[in-house]
């Protein structure tokens, strides 16, 4: 896949909501995600869209949550 098939499959977005401790917290939000017939296709385009998220961001915080999703994606991957 090259960088425009990924763009048009998957968007995403990191958004902060409040935690109890009035600290920010972020989760990864996948938009537009396109029906697989199995698992590991459909976790593949969330790993390919968290890199190319990864390349925009320059917030530490938020590049921090990517990278930390990226590495649970690329375990899951290993094991299917």
């Amino acid at each position: 896949m090259n960088a425009a098939e990924l763009e048009g499959l998957t968007r995403i977005k990191v958004k902060p909501v409040e935690s109890k401790e009035r600290e920010k917290a972020y989760s990864i939000e996948y938009l537009n995600q396109p029906f697989y017939k199995d698992l590991w296709h459909t976790i593949l385009s969330q790993k390919l869209a968290c890199e190319q998220l990864l390349i925009k961001t320059s917030d530490k915080h938020e590049r921090n949550v990517i990278e930390k999703e990226t590495l649970i994606l690329n375990l899951i991957l290993d094991l299917l």
